[in-house]
Parts: C-alpha cells; structure tokens; sequence
C-alpha cells in the first residue's frame, strides 16, 4: 500500500514558510538605545536565500515516507550563527503490525462470551506538518564547503485518519499541535554564485514521537557575502 499524497497540504506547507517569512522579514526597530533586540542582534537579520528539500523520514511504527521541505535563511545572527527557518510537510501509514496490535488489544478488552466479535481492519495514515526555526553553527563561512550544526524549535501539525480509530480518543489523542525541539548537522556547498546545495540529518523530538530524517536539496542566494578578511 502506498503512503498518501495530498496536493492541499503541499499547498498549505508553501503558504505557511510564506507567512513565516514575511513576518520575519519585517523590519525590527529598537525603541532606545541598548534594548533587548540590540544586545540579541535580531534587527540584523535579512532575507538572503530560499531554498527546498526532500528527504526520507522514519518514524517509529510509520511507515518510511518522503518529506517536502522549504527554508529560508535569514543571515548572521552573530559571526558564524545563522538563523533558518522551515516549514516540512509529510504523510505515511501506520505498519501493519501497529495497527494488528492495537485491533488486538481491542479484542482482548471486550467481553465476547460467543468469540463472534471481530475488529476491521485498515489503514491508519498521518500527516505532519513542521514550522520550524533554528539557528546553526557555521564553520569555514568564507569556504565553498561550509559544514554546520545547530538546533531550534518546530512546532508539528499532527493529524491521523482511520476506520479503526475515527470518532475514538484516539483520533482526538493525535490530531494534535505540539511543540518539540530538533537538531541538525549538515554541510553546505556553493557551487555557482547564487547557488548552493545542501545536504542534513535531523531529528525531531516531541511528545508524540522522536524521529530522524535525511534530506537534500538547493537554496537560491540573492546576494553574494564577500569572503570575510582575516
């Protein structure tokens, strides 16, 4: 059986990192001298590139999938800190043996003195959608190979569908907004002028699940930064 696909919510994942970005493209402005938003350096970030993945995520007791990324990278926070941010869009299935283990223990909660009841079976599918920011640890900025690490926060859209499970707790329990914390290590390499691609492993932790994903893909830079001098 093959993993879902949803036209609608690629179109969402677009207009959510569009939403993100053009609220964090807007101009931050101190109101005295030595504020909070100087001290933080945040009045310094700009727009620089935009960019898109696709990547292969497990989660466990889901079916493997294809995940559909954008970034935005909004430039130096301080000398070697970049701030990023994502929006992720992807949907699988639960595994068979999942979804038999909890028909399973459904059987064994009822009382069916004549064994005549039996659960139906079918798919469990859920979709994520990611909103994320982190900010990332830049070694060998000046370099055309420039390896990073970071971390942030994402917030994950989390919805499930099912015969077994519409219209139970459930249901309810994970169609859910939950806010989680991921890592990143991955390298950048620019290989035109306004062009890059990349490559990274994340992973996710939330209180639904911790996963991992790999995925690649390019950014397109509207300006060129100049190697800095030493």
């Amino acid at each position: 059986m093959r993993a879902p696909t949803d036209g609608s919510n690629l179109t969402r994942l677009f207009v959510a990192l569009l939403a993100v970005a053009s609220l964090a493209a807007k101009p931050v402005h101190a109101q005295a001298e030595g504020s909070w938003i100087e001290r933080l350096g945040i009045d310094k970030l700009r727009f620089t590139a935009l960019g898109a993945q696709i990547g292969r995520v497990n989660p466990h007791g889901i079916e493997p999938t294809t995940s559909y990324s954008l970034q935005a990278d909004y430039g130096e926070l301080t000398p070697g800190w970049r701030i990023h941010f994502s929006a992720t869009y992807w949907g699988s299935r639960f595994r068979d043996e999942a979804v038999e283990e909890y028909a399973d223990s459904l059987l064994n909660a009822i009382d069916d003195p004549t064994g005549d009841a039996e659960v139906v079976l079918g798919d469990i599918t859920v979709s994520d959608i990611v909103l994320g920011a982190d900010a990332r640890r830049t070694f060998l900025p000046s370099a055309w190979l420039r390896p990073y690490l970071g971390g942030g926060i994402a917030t994950h859209i989390v919805n499930a569908d099912g015969r077994l499970i519409d219209g139970t707790f459930v249901e309810r329990a994970t169609d859910v907004i939950a806010v989680g914390v991921a890592g990143v290590a991955g390298v950048n390499i620019r290989v035109v002028r306004h062009v890059a691609l990349d490559a990274q492993a994340r992973y996710d932790f939330l209180s639904l699940a911790r996963f991992g994903s790999l995925r690649i893909g390019a950014s397109y830079y509207f300006d060129t930064p100049r190697p800095r001098t030493r």
